[in-house]
This record gives structure tokens, C-alpha cells and sequence, in this order.
């Protein structure tokens, strides 16, 4: 019982020890003037001055780079728009960028990303399908004899071409909207940091 209490006045009265040696060397009694502490004290001095310069120069105007540009959409806004209620640009998806994201709206942006991801990677699967299926069309086409007479075989052939296009611009369209959506789960996950 006796070692606890020593204990803790003993850890009580560290601090206290401590405390008064650092008091000491903050100040040096004038006649113990060393090159050390004429180095110090000067340092100190010049870091004050330093500090007291920054604080009477007139803060300069932002420049804007192609780092400190924001990548995320509706991030600048050089024309003005719709504003919110703190008087800066609302963004484009309604929610302020200054706010963390509630774990509603993660989990709401993660179960979007994930469906986006399937529906790519179904609209992938769906173009290599009508790719090899062309192929294998454009050859049996072309193995007739008198292909250029058929023209039912150039209009599916054209058909077939035409649907190829137009999944690869859904694949486009969707790889953008993946794109788009990871961008808002980055910015909702570094803003809850």
C-alpha cells in the first residue's frame, strides 16, 4: 500500500522536477553568457521577427494550376450559377462538397458503383459476343460465291455493324458513369477523414 502511494507521488512530482530545470535554461543568468546561448537567443529573436513579417504581409491571391485546379466535377465553377445557402456554387450533384457525406450516401454511392461495374462488364461481354458472332457472319458472307448480289447478307451484315457501334458507345457511356461515381466515392470517403 505504502509502494502505490509512493508511486503515484512520485509520478505526481515528475512534472514538477522537470518544469523547473527548463525554467532555468529558458533564462541564463546574465554573468554565464556562452557562444551557445548568444546563438540561440539569436535564432529565437530572428524566428520572432520572421514570424511578426508574415504576419503583416497581405495574403496573396490564389493561383490557380493544374494542380490546385480540383478534378472533380462542378469543383470550379468560372461562370457563377445556382448558389447555396452560404453563398458559394451549388454543384452540379446537390450536395456540398464542405459536408461529409452521411454513411447513407456511401453506401448509396458504393451500391451504385457496384451495379455500374456489372452492367459494364455485361455490356462488354455482349459486344465480344457480337463481335465473334460479325466474324463468323462476315465470313460465311463473304464465302458465297455472289456475295455482292445478296443484299439481305449486306443489310444484316450492317445491321450487325451498326449494333457493334452502339455497344461500344454504351460501354463508353458506362465506363464514364463508373468514372464519375468513383470520383464521388473518393470524395465521400476523404471527406469523412
Amino acid at each position: 500500500m505504502k509502494i502505490t502511494q509512493w508511486a503515484i507521488v512520485t509520478l505526481l512530482a515528475a512534472p514538477l522536477a522537470g518544469a523547473a530545470p527548463r525554467q532555468s535554461q529558458q533564462a541564463p543568468p546574465p554573468d554565464q553568457s556562452s557562444s551557445s546561448g548568444q546563438q540561440d537567443n539569436s535564432v529565437a529573436a530572428a524566428a520572432r521577427r520572421a514570424q511578426e513579417q508574415k504576419k503583416e504581409q497581405p495574403k496573396a491571391a490564389k493561383v490557380w494550376d493544374n494542380d490546385t485546379i480540383p478534378s472533380n466535377p462542378g469543383g470550379v465553377n468560372v461562370v457563377g450559377g445556382e448558389s447555396d445557402e452560404s453563398g458559394g456554387a451549388a454543384p452540379e450533384g446537390g450536395q456540398n462538397p464542405a459536408a461529409p457525406a452521411t454513411p447513407e450516401q456511401k453506401a448509396a454511392i458504393e451500391s451504385n458503383l457496384t451495379s455500374a461495374k456489372a452492367k459494364l462488364e455485361s455490356l462488354k461481354t455482349d459486344l465480344d459476343i457480337a463481335t465473334r458472332k460479325y466474324a463468323l457472319d462476315e465470313q460465311m458472307y463473304m464465302g458465297k460465291p455472289d456475295y455482292q448480289k445478296d443484299k439481305e447478307g449486306a443489310a444484316a451484315m450492317e445491321a450487325e455493324k451498326q449494333d457493334i457501334e452502339a455497344k461500344q458507345q454504351e460501354i463508353a457511356d458506362a465506363q464514364k458513369q463508373i468514372d464519375d461515381l468513383q470520383t464521388q466515392a473518393d470524395a465521400a470517403n476523404s471527406s469523412s477523414k
